[in-house]
Formats: C-alpha cells, structure tokens, sequence
C-alpha cells in the first residue's frame, strides 16, 4: 500500500480534513497505518494556533495513534536541511520553534515576507523546501498520496499543485472532492469542536490585513507578536522606504488606525531598547528585458541590487548625530520621512532612465546584515563614473 502524506498547515482546511478522515472513516482510501501527517514550522505562529492543536487535534492523533512530524528549517542555507522537531505516535505538545526561524531570515536582511511570481516565498524557505527535503530521505523510491487542504473555492492552486504531480507523486484534495468551501470546513469544525478555528499565519504575514479586524483583534489578544511585526517593518523602512507591511498600509497606521494603543506603546518601549545602528544603503536598478527578444529596455525598470554596509552602532541619538555629520559632508542634510525614519539621501535615481543608481544613509535598529553580491561593486563604479562625465 503507498504511503499518505498530508501536508498539516494548523488553519481551518488542513485541519478540518484530517479530522474527518479521522472521525468519518468512510472518507478516506487507505489505512491510518500508512498516514505520515507533517508540518513545518515557522517559528512565528500566533500562540493559539498551538493551543487550539494542543486541545483538539493532538488528543485525537493520539486515540488513532497517527504519526506526526513536525519539523523546521535547519539554518538559512540550503545545505542546513531541515530539523526534526517531534517524530510520534503519541505526540504530546507543538514543537513550534525549530534552530531557525522565519524572523532570523527577516530581520537579518532588513526585509517584510515578500510576495513575487505567483509565490509567497517566505513560505517557500520555511515550509516547502524542508517538507520536500524531508520527503526526499524518508520517501526515495516510493510511491505516495499527498493530501492538501485546499478549499473547493480554490481550483486555481488546485491546477497550479497538479502540474507538479510525478510519477511518485499523485496529489489528493479532499476538500474539492466534498465540495467544501472554507466556510463549510469552519462550520464542521465548530460542530466537532465547539470552537471557532483560527487562521493559520505569522504574526507578521503581510495577508492577514486581507480581514482587518481580525487581525487587529489578534495583535490586541498577542500584542507581544504584534510588536515584532512592527519592529521588523521599522528595520526594513530604514532601508528601504517602500517595504511596509501590508500592501496598502504601514503595519504602524495600521495599529493606529485600530487603536492598539498598547501595541503601540510595547513597540516604541523596544525601540529605546534596541542598539541603532547608521546604514549606508546602495541600490542600482537594472534596465528590464524584453522577455521576446531578451534584449534590455532602457526605459523601463527591472530588477534591482541592493547593498548594505553598517557604518557605526550606538544610540539612537548618536546614530542621528553621525548621520548629520555624514551628510554634511556630504554637502546635503538629513531628514525625516513620514515614519520618523531619518535618512539623508545622497545618489537619486534617474527614473526614466535604466540602469541607474540610488544612495543613502539612513538611522535604523542594529542587526542588518552587510550584504553585497560579488559583481555590485564594479556595475555601481561603472554607473557612477558615467553620471560624473554626464554632469561634468
């Protein structure tokens, strides 16, 4: 008999299918011998998804004796592999913090979760490839079904996960075949349980905002998550002035505009606490391609490099203060955005023109890595020495 793989994201659709494959029999193929459920941890789910699987779904995988993997990522790189968190039977509690998390990924290069593509690539990194890798060494050579919780409402990921079907390899969606919309799932799991199940997400993941007002009720019950969310946009504002959170608001007018107040407070708290440190921050923005022809298009933007070199650490007040300097010499003055952030700009982009470059300096939390790709240095020389000779 091939193995079954369900892939357990904790939210309402991974949730409500295993419990009914395992409260209702008659709904599945196979034997719960052959059932391996997994999941992969961010590190950064709010606190009640883990009590809500802790109170409901462990008991139960307990009284069929389901075995459950739980895992993380080992380390940034690829070469890290994946961590076994809990390999049971008889599992006793969330193992919800692995050697890595999502946030060490965010905070160390001054980033928010980034969407491109068609792919949520934090989920990616902290969820598909240790999944996959894992799969790879306990799977090698099988056969097996892999269950996946998406809704009947949800045909475009359904055809999407079905181009990546191999011949080991043969996808299931449980919830497409019974029909079942998300609210059908949230309806059969508050009649299981009695409880309204929670969303499954990072306290920081850029979508949440997608249900305002649950979101805001949850940063107001975990304002400890809260905090981190806004401090992780503060660092990547720094470094970019672009990068809130959500896509149609800052994580901060977001908390001010649902008045957590207490998150707000908690957040600025931290903030005096942090070490600070005055960023020099370089990007060179290529010309597109055409993707016919492959050729460049001048006019047009495409991707971009980024360079970040940390120039000095210490307080928030010194940190201001060099940059001052700094931008004196520099021949400009430091300002202050919108956010408070203070930056002094010191290379503007031509924004008709590709490639072309940007430079700043900008006061934000220590903790950014400096990072620069091996050919940055020459590309940004060679677009520097040709805006010198179009001045001159």
């Amino acid at each position: 008999m091939d193995k079954v793989v369900l892939s357990l994201g904790m939210g309402v659709d991974s949730v409500g299918v295993l419990t009914r494959f395992l409260l209702e029999p008659e709904t599945r193929d196979f034997k719960l011998d052959d059932l391996i459920v997994m999941t992969a941890m961010t590190g950064d789910e709010f606190t009640e998804t883990a009590e809500h699987m802790e109170r409901f779904i462990l008991p139960l995988m307990r009284k069929f004796s389901v075995r459950y993997v739980q895992l993380s990522r080992g380390g940034p790189l690829a070469s890290s592999r994946y961590a076994v968190l809990d390999d049971s039977r008889q599992p006793k509690r969330m193992h919800m913090v692995g050697p890595w998390r999502l946030r060490d990924e965010q905070l160390g290069n001054g980033t928010v979760p980034q969407f491109a593509h068609g792919k949520r690539i934090c989920s990616v990194k902290s969820k598909a490839d240790p999944l996959e890798w894992w799969k790879e060494d306990h799977l090698a050579g099988l056969t097996y079904q892999h269950i996946l919780g998406f809704s009947a409402e949800e045909g475009h990921r359904i055809l999407k996960d079905s181009t990546y079907t191999s011949a080991s390899r043969r996808a299931r969606f449980p919830l497409a075949e019974w029909g079942w919309t998300r609210a059908d799932t949230l309806g059969y799991l508050h009649e299981v349980f009695g409880t309204t199940w929670p969303r499954s997400c990072c306290v920081y993941c850029p979508f949440a905002a997608s249900d305002a007002e649950h979101l805001a009720d949850r940063w107001r019950r975990e304002p400890k998550g809260a905090v981190l969310a806004l401090l992780m946009e503060r660092r990547a504002m720094a470094l970019n002035p672009r990068a809130t959170l959500f896509s149609r608001t800052s994580a901060v007018q977001f908390a001010i505009d649902h008045r957590l107040y207490r998150v707000l407070a908690l957040a600025e708290e931290a903030l005096r606490r942090e070490t600070w440190a005055l960023y020099d921050v370089r990007r060179i923005y290529h010309a597109a391609v055409d993707k016919k022809t492959g050729r460049r298009i001048p006019t047009k933007k495409g991707t971009a490099w980024r360079s970040v070199k940390t120039l000095s650490e210490g307080s928030r007040q010194q940190m201001i203060a060099e940059l001052h300097r700094r931008a004196r010499a520099h021949g400009t003055e430091a300002q202050a955005d919108g956010f408070a952030i203070m930056r002094a700009q010191l290379c503007t982009p031509d924004p008709e023109r590709f490639p072309t470059n940007e430079r700043f300096l900008s006061v934000g939390p220590a903790g950014v890595h400096d990072k620069e790709r091996r050919s940055f240095h020459s590309l940004w020389t060679r677009l520097a020495d040709q805006t010198s000779l179009f001045m001159a």
